[in-house]
Order: C-alpha cells, then structure tokens, then sequence
C-alpha cells in the first residue's frame, strides 16, 4: 500500500495542509498512521472524486473559507507565523466540524488553564465533565470553570471538541482567549457592534502615563475580554479589588475573568467584571442600583469604546440627557467622567470625527466643562479592516484656566494648542491641527472685509440613481448624456466624461430640479474630498450625488471669481485648517471669506480665470494674485504653500 503524506494528500486534493489535518481530526477522511499522519493513495483519490463530484462540495467550501476568513487576525500578528497558523487551525477545525463557539472557547479556557498549572487533565477525559479534573490551585478558578460549564448543559458529539483541546497551543499572548474569540466571532459573521481588536501597543501606550502615578482603582465600562484590564494590572500593579470592568457580551466578560485570574496566579478571588449594559445599568445613581458606589470615585478610566449609533433605548438619563446624538462612543465618555474622581484621568481611543463633526458638539461641550484635556494623540488608522483614522483623548476631570495648554501628538511631534480657545468655535471645534502661531494668520485672513455664501448662493445634490449599476452606463448610447461623478472634477474644468445616463427622473431615488442642471453656468464640486476642488459648467451637464452643485450669488463677484477663491491657496489652508473632514460640507463652505474686491482687482481676477479655462497654464499666477487680496507677507504665504502641498 501506497502511503501519501500530510502535504501530498492536500497537494492531491487541493486544499491547505491545515485543511487535511483538521479534515482527519473530523473523521472526513481516515488516516492509516497517525505518526507521522499518513493516508493510503486510495483513501485521497476517493475524497478527491467525491469533492469533485461535488458529493462533498460544501466540505471543500468551507475549507476555502476557513483559509480566505484567516486574515480575520489582526495585522499585528501577521509576523507570527506560528500564532497564525495556530488560529487559523481552530478555525478551520470549527468551520469543518459545526463547533458551538461557545464551547470551543471554554475548551480552549481549559487547555490554557492547565497550561498555566491552575489545574490538572486526567487522561482521556472529558473536557464536559469537570470530574475529569483535579488538583485545582484555585478555588476562584474552579468556581468560573464550573458556572461556564454550567452554561454549555445541551452540547452535542462533546468529544470533538478533544481536537481544539489539543490545538490550543503554549502562547506568551496576553489575551490568547479574547484574541480567539475576535477571530471566531468574525469567522461566524457575529456582529460586533462597533468593537475592534485594540493592537495591544496602543493599550500600553495609553496606559503608560499613568506608571508614575499614585492612582489606586482602574476601570473599564467596555472592557470585552480584558485587554486594558490585564495590561492595567501588570503596568500599574494594582490590586485585584480595585480593578472594574464591564461589557454587555456575556462571553466577553468570561474570558476576562479568566484573563484576570491568570495574572494574579497566588490569590484568591473573584473579579470585579460583570456581564452589564454600562449605558443603562452601570452607577445611574437610582435606589438599590449596587454598583452607585463607583459614582465620582475612579481614579482611571482607560478604554477602546464602541463606535456607532446606541442600541439600546433605555439608556440612563444622566447620559442621554447630556449627549442627544446618540452615538455610542460620546455615551461611554460622558458616563466615564461621571465615574471619575475629581483629579481622574481617562484615556479613550476616538474616531477623529470627534474632533469637528457638528453631531458630535454635545459631547465636546462636556469634555470643556468638566475638565481639562491632558493630550490629543493622533494615531492614523491602526484597527484591521477599519478605514476610519483614529485619536487617543487623554482627559482630567477638573476645571481648566483659559491659557490650559493641550499637547497634539502625530509622528512623535508635538505642538500645543490652548483649550479655551475650542470654547469659543462653532460647536466647539477642536481644531488642533491649528497653533497659536496659525490661529494668528487665520485671524488675519478673516479679519479682511468681507462676505460669505450664507445666504448668497444656491446649492442642489447631483443625482441619487438608487442603483448606479442599473442606471449609470460606460458608453455613450442613444439618448444618453454625460454624467459627471466626484472623481471627474478637477480644479477649474471638468474632466472627460466617464459615465453616461438615460435622465429619466422618475426613477432615480432623488434629484435636484431639473433647472439646476441646465443653468447657463454653474460650480460643481467634489463632496468627499479632503481638499477643495471646484469646476466651472456652461454646459449644462448632469451630476452625480458625489458631485454637488453651488450658483454662488454674491454681492459684486462674478461666478467665475467665486470659482478663482474657491480652488485658491488660502480656502484651502482655511478648509484644512479650520475643518479638515473628508467631505466638503455646505456649513464648512458657507464660512469662508470672499474679500470685497475693488472692480479692477474683480476684473483682472476673471480675466485670468477665463485664461484658465481657455487652456492656459496662468494658475500659479491667480494663486499668487489672490494672496496678495488677503494683504499677506511673504513669510504667511509660503507657510501656507507649504501646508497645502504636504
């Protein structure tokens, strides 16, 4: 008898090493050595013709998919390899055998607990039955074990989950458990409600101000599986008793009662950390609710909130009363100052849409008012699979003076901004890319007289089709017209057309009135864009919704002069500056500053313009000629030169 290999064998069939091993462990296919795992030829071919036959077609499907999802790993684990493939082997073997994921956690909790030396597996045990185990270290221990057990009563076909048992492998991972459960939850198309995998240098990161400090109770009111529970308790080296975590995923919270036990291995007790909707439930100050002793008495608050719109209703008025937009990470901040001491810190990882969002003005007004902000850190976008760029906030409750100087971190760089300043901008922007050195230019520039598109313009959405696959086509047909989207806008001219339309209105979801296409002359502008981009339209073309149309109609300025401002230097250090968001917002612009220009400035302004749109290269020229109606200095422009081109 012929015997094939592990590799041959998967070689043969077309799928992964992994796939093959975790294919045997499931009884798919019968090996005829176990040491080293070997499979006779005839056992492989008939897999092979039944895969192909498509008898066990969705075997092979779920294969594939176990290896295509592997990326679900966080990148900062793609450097070890064996971790990789350790996680990657679970799920396979989970996809392949059906396996509750509920149960494969507590098996992998087991295996990492007896690696760990908190208890002893007798031989050929069942992982199920807890008589299995003896010479627990812990009592503590023992008692999660057994509640979790407890849970997991209708499990079927137990002793498959023998072969995660022997999987789960010896790892200096702090947080093996919660990192297994991320992958299995993503594995399973789990909604994970806003929740991302916190890279564990960024927990130490934020953790790390606090070493010096003589602080004594740590909490986290989202903790899921503990990360910043774990890391607190080694990096602060506080007590067990004083550390407090919540999270309203009942699995969550398991683990990171485990993870915590892990940590402190020589004492006994039962952690602080509870299954509990902290929005709801968590100190709200009611009668009889036993956590109220928490209420104005942490001393660190350190978290990776949720990000997203409130499930949850019954929110506790003392948050929904101070945040109305209902955004899940606002709640979790305002609820965190109110369970910080005076003299408490927090530090919370943010979407940076925090920073200037209108929506996002309430929770900014409570950050001013209740205390002073410790340091803004600008982290870039550091989650797997999330393309939103992120901040860390790093905040004491107390009240700020004035002058409170606020550090803005990016790069290893530092400047300082003052924090009384953000008091006093339109729903209380935090513009922190400003220093006091450029607030003195921007003052300068909005200190020229001056008007505004508020109230002088027209503004209309390009067209929403509804389903851009159905309506928008590649080619020019019959009766089709060009129409532009936000990527064909470039500055002054639009570029060639690369989608056409049958501008049948009726069925598209939302259109402007037709008159606002088919104006004599129009600007029409990129919407998502972090920079300011502006064409000019005579020929009555079609916009899609990423492409929105402005008529300005201000005092004494051609359209066409409006056109030269709106691409110029100075809007777009102004944008930059003062919003800096991936859309261009009509708010945003309806705050810009058109100076009041003498009629031979206006006149030679337009004239250029029209130069440009001829074809010729006299752009820099116009730049240049638009400062110089701001009164700048020459040191001011090449400031703002060199902002706009970095």
């Amino acid at each position: 008898m012929k015997y094939l290999s592990v590799d041959h064998a998967a070689q043969m069939v077309g799928v992964s090493s992994a796939t093959i091993r975790n294919w045997a462990k499931a009884g798919h296919i019968s090996p005829v050595k176990k040491v080293p795992l070997a499979f006779s030829e005839l056992e492989v071919l008939g897999l092979r013709n039944q895969l192909r036959s498509g008898e066990l077609q969705k075997l092979k499907i779920r294969a594939n998919k176990a290896h295509s999802e592997a990326s679900v790993l966080p990148n900062e684990y793609a450097s070890n390899i064996a971790l990789v493939k350790n996680i990657e082997a679970i799920l396979g073997f989970v996809q392949q055998g059906k396996l509750d994921i509920q149960a494969v956690l507590f098996t992998a909790a087991l295996r990492i607990l007896v690696l760990e030396g908190e208890v002893v597996k007798k031989p050929s045990a069942s992982l199920f039955d807890l008589n299995s185990f003896t010479e627990w270290k812990r009592q503590a221990v023992k008692a999660e074990i057994e509640k979790w057990c407890h849970l997991l009563t209708g499990i079927e076909r137990k002793d498959s989950y023998l072969g995660i048992y022997d999987l789960v492998a010896t790892t200096a991972e702090d947080d093996y458990l919660g990192l297994l459960y991320q992958c299995l939850s993503a594995e399973g198309q789990k909604s994970l409600d806003g929740a991302y995998y916190t890279p564990s240098e960024i927990v130490k990161n934020s953790l790390q101000q606090f070493v010096s400090g003589n602080h004594t109770t740590f909490l986290d009111p989202c903790c899921g599986t503990g990360k910043y529970l774990t890391v607190a308790a080694k990096l602060l080296r506080l007590q067990p008793e004083n550390i407090y975590g919540f999270d309203i995923d009942a699995a969550a919270t398991r683990i990171a009662r485990i993870n915590l036990l892990i940590i402190f291995k020589n004492k006994e007790f039962s952690p602080h950390i509870y299954c509990l909707d902290s929005l709801s439930h968590l100190a709200t100050g009611e009668m009889f609710c036993e956590t109220n002793k928490l209420l104005g008495a942490v001393d660190i608050i350190a978290t990776n909130p949720p990000w997203g719109a409130h499930k949850n209703r019954a929110c506790s008025l003392q948050v929904a009363n101070q945040i109305k937009s209902g955004e899940t990470f606002a709640m979790f901040l305002a609820k965190a100052i109110c369970l910080l001491k005076e003299g408490g810190e927090l530090s919370f990882l943010l979407p940076e849409s925090i920073l200037k969002i209108r929506t996002h003005a309430d929770i900014r007004q409570v950050i001013l008012t209740q205390g002073r902000i410790k340091k803004i850190v600008k982290l870039g976008r550091p989650f797997t699979g999330v393309f939103t760029s992120v901040i860390r906030i790093d905040f004491i409750k107390g009240k700020a003076n004035s002058a409170w100087l606020i550090p803005i971190e990016e790069n290893e760089k530092i400047a300082y901004v003052e924090q009384g300043r953000f008091l006093s901008n339109d729903y209380y922007a935090f513009d922190i890319n400003v220093t006091s050195h450029e607030e003195t230019l921007l003052n300068k520039i909005y200190a020229i007289t001056h008007v505004t598109l508020a109230n002088n313009a027209d503004w209309a959405l390009g067209v929403v089709t509804g389903n851009n696959k159905k309506f928008i086509l590649e080619h020019c047909v019959s009766e089709s017209e060009a129409i532009f989207r936000g990527t064909d806008i470039q500055p002054y001219k639009l570029g060639e057309p690369r989608s056409f339309v049958h501008f049948l209105p009726a069925n598209f979801q939302q259109v402007a009135p037709e008159r606002f296409f088919r104006l004599p002359e129009k600007l029409v502008y990129r919407f998502i864009s972090k920079t300011l981009v502006f064409a000019y339209d005579d020929k009555q073309q079609l916009t899609l919704n990423s492409a929105n149309i402005l008529v300005p109609r201000i005092p004494n300025m051609s359209i066409k002069v409006a056109l030269a401002y709106l691409n110029s230097s100075v809007f777009q250090y102004l944008f930059k500056k003062k919003f800096s968001t991936h859309k261009v917002l009509r708010g945003d612009l309806e705050k810009l500053p058109f100076p009041i220009l003498a009629r031979e400035v206006h006149d030679k302004i337009e004239v250029m313009v029209e130069a440009v749109l001829a074809g010729s290269d006299v752009v820099k020229e116009l730049d240049e000629y638009i400062f110089s109606t701001f009164n700048l200095l020459n040191q001011e422009i090449l400031l703002i030169k060199d902002e706009v081109t970095h």
